[in-house]
């Protein structure tokens, strides 16, 4: 039977390619998800669900975004994306975009909660942490699928 698409082992060339991407990335990705670790430790009463109890003043998130900010932004615009790798790269740049919307949205909903309920931002930002986590789950299924093309003949 042939295989599927894709689905067949890289050739030499492709091999170094993406292992090369996948190296340089992962110093990056692993800043990128302790950070965001730290955040949801100090921000979050269940790791996923934002609160401004946790984080009254918006600090926090602000923080979060600041750190992650020059790592996120190599991510991002990074040149040397393989063609086999760039759904990977898609899926955790949006994961990227997504917790950041996330944090936006809790700075400001802290920003104006005197003035204006936070309410609909908190719950904004809590959609785009769950957007951010199904992007997780995408970027984690195309690493996935790297790594079996690196270990296919």
């Amino acid at each position: 039977m042939f295989p599927w698409p894709g689905q067949a082992g890289a050739s030499p060339e492709q091999r170094v390619e993406i292992m090369e991407f996948l190296r340089d990335m992962q110093p990056l990705t692993d800043s990128l998800d302790q950070e965001f670790q730290r955040w949801m430790e100090v921000a979050a009463d269940d790791s996923r669900t934002l609160t401004l109890e946790r984080d009254p003043d918006g600090q926090h998130a602000a923080v979060y975004l600041w750190r992650v900010s020059q790592a996120a932004t190599d991510f991002v615009n990074n040149e040397s994306v393989v063609p086999a790798a760039r759904s990977y790269y898609e899926a955790y740049a949006l994961m990227l975009e997504a917790r950041a919307a996330a944090a936006s949205l809790v700075k400001e909903a802290a920003d104006l909660a005197l003035i204006k309920n936070p309410s609909p931002k908190i719950a904004e930002a809590n959609r785009q942490l769950a957007e951010a986590e199904r992007q997780l789950a995408r970027a984690r299924a195309a690493r996935g699928r790297l790594e079996a093309r690196l270990r296919a003949p």
